[in-house]
């Protein structure tokens, strides 16, 4: 045996010695934060060690990708990305900083979840045929809002805008908290958002669902209709969550970091806390969360290009 690999094996056997550190490359309060801390707080009973998260925000999620695909490739150092930061970078920007696909090792997919079209008390629209007929009726004047240029929300509401034919302004802001805010104060007229920024704030009647994406209902709002339900189908994009290591992370690493996000993903706080929030847990293998991936980056890339949706 080589010593680059007695080196990986003792490695293995002795991890986690030490802290290890989940990057969320978007800001604090936003959707993978959350569960990025429902997550840290069960990994770190299963592994015996702290596990901190760092919100390494920029770019749609590329600058805390890209710092996590440079890390050293021990387990210490993972990433909590998404749609957004390995299928739809890669169609948006023409130098990323990274490679989606060759620079990461996928550890496990942890969630999968619709957006839920919200609007604020401010629009009267009851359902999205009458958002789309006031969206008509004034071209140009109504907006939505997003977690950011290049994010799966702004991705959603530029798919809406084109498959409803409806002329509607982008607003972007730093993050999920920022966004839930100016919904509102009815800052913006509507946003396609994930389930954990706004399920709350429906409920308690400060905000309305119109519609969710994707092909089922979400069980956190079962009376809320899919687009399809509601007249407009192709509106069909859900956002996932994952967790990925450095490439040349050992695989007896990736294989305990994914053995305990599965086992945090089982746990009836989590399991709880995501169903809430309006998200399914997931805890795929490394090997199916790979080849998901890779289906989502061939489908994403080029469905962004031929649409020429551009960052504002």
């Amino acid at each position: 045996m080589s010593m680059m690999l007695l080196e990986s094996a003792a490695m293995a056997q002795t991890f986690p010695a030490k802290p290890v550190t989940i990057v969320v490359p978007f800001p604090a309060g936003g959707a993978l934060d959350m569960v990025a801390r429902t997550l840290s707080e069960q990994m770190r009973k299963d592994l015996g060690q702290a596990v901190i998260v760092e919100n390494r925000a920029g770019a749609g999620g590329t600058v805390g990708s890209a710092t996590v695909a440079r890390a050293t490739p021990d387990g210490y150092t993972i990433l909590l990305g998404s749609v957004a930061t390995h299928a739809l970078a890669a169609g948006l920007y023409p130098k990323l900083p990274y490679d989606p696909i060759n620079d990461f090792v996928p550890i496990t997919q942890l969630t999968s979840s619709p957006l839920v079209l919200t609007v604020p008390p401010q629009v009267k629209a009851k359902n999205v045929a009458e958002l789309v007929s006031a969206a008509k009726a004034a071209p140009g004047t109504l907006n939505y809002g997003s977690t950011g240029n290049g994010t799966a929300l702004h991705i959603a509401g530029e798919v809406f805008r084109a498959v409803a034919k409806i002329d509607v302004v982008h607003v972007p802001y730093k993050g999920g908290a920022q966004a839930s805010t100016a919904l509102l104060t009815g800052e913006i007229n509507f946003i396609l958002a994930n389930p954990q920024l706004v399920v709350a704030i429906i409920k308690s009647d400060k905000a309305r669902a119109l519609a969710v994406t994707g092909k089922t209902r979400l069980a956190a709002l079962p009376d809320v209709p899919t687009f399809n339900e509601a007249g407009v189908p192709g509106v069909n994009i859900t956002t996932w969550f994952g967790l990925w290591a450095p490439k040349n992370t050992p695989s007896e690493v990736v294989e305990r970091l994914n053995t305990s996000a599965r086992r945090a993903l089982a746990t009836p706080e989590v399991t709880q806390q995501l169903a809430t929030q309006g998200d399914v847990a997931v805890g795929s293998t490394s090997k199916d969360f790979s080849e998901f991936v890779r289906a989502e980056h061939r489908y994403w890339v080029p469905f962004v290009q031929a649409a020429g949706i551009k960052i504002d």
